[in-house]
């Protein structure tokens, strides 16, 4: 079902923005990992795929980096213009994790929106925060305590692999999303969550299929969240 999503408050800082939505409809209990299809309702464009940066009292925020013609209309439209969307899909984190163990958490990009959400549902399974960008401008999207997680390169010359080398332990998880040459540099039992290209959201169109080594499996049916010594990563 469709639920009418009003864009209520935007924050930009070049080419990454957070978006806040007021939906006229309930997103049922959400969880991290699982994500929405927003389409804009005057484009005639697929529903693109979204993960859940936050979400409380039917207030939906995503955060969102700028690379295509939906992501380009929602960084131009006016407070006010309605979007549509439908979800949540895909599987929570805490389904498929150890519930036992604290986990750091990895984000690259585009991808610490899963693991926000993680954070603000599960704050007790966060043993530390590591959130990488190039530039120091991503800075302004963030208030003084959370750029306290934010791993800048230009800054500091590391990556935020570099930072979690210095920490790392086998007794802390490890979970994870953004681009993939970040996802490849991490430890075989990490958990990432991985980003797709999808037409449909719930495993009808087969577009995020994905190869593992128990055959192959969908992003948004079967994760987004594997394990990243199950994932053949030269298929992706």
């Amino acid at each position: 079902m469709l639920i009418e999503a009003e864009l209520k408050e935007k924050k930009i800082s070049k080419d990454y923005g957070l978006f806040t939505f007021k939906l006229y409809g309930d997103l049922e209990n959400p969880e991290a990992g699982q994500f929405v299809m927003l389409k804009a309702s005057d484009e005639p464009v697929l529903a693109k795929p979204f993960s859940i940066y936050s979400y409380k009292n039917r207030e939906l925020t995503l955060f969102i980096k700028r690379v295509g013609r939906l992501t380009g209309k929602i960084f131009s439209s006016p407070i006010g213009e309605m979007f549509y969307i439908r979800g949540p899909h895909g599987n929570p984190y805490v389904d498929l994790i150890d519930g036992e163990k604290q986990y750091i958490l990895v984000g690259g990009g585009s991808g610490i929106a899963p693991l926000n959400f993680f954070s603000e549902l599960h704050p007790t399974m966060v043993y530390e925060k590591f959130y990488g960008f190039k530039g120091s401008y991503i800075r302004e999207l963030f208030t003084e305590k959370e750029q306290k997680s934010l791993v800048i390169e230009e800054e500091s010359g590391k990556t935020v692999i570099d930072v979690l080398k210095d920490i790392y332990s086998e007794e802390i998880g490890i979970l994870a999303c953004g681009p993939v040459p970040m996802l490849k540099n991490l430890p075989a039992t990490s958990y990432v969550s991985l980003e797709a290209m999808m037409g449909c959201g719930i495993g009808t169109c087969k577009s995020c299929a994905v190869k593992t080594k128990k055959g192959v499996k969908l992003v948004c049916k079967n994760g987004p969240l594997f394990r990243k010594e199950e994932i053949i990563w030269e298929w992706i």
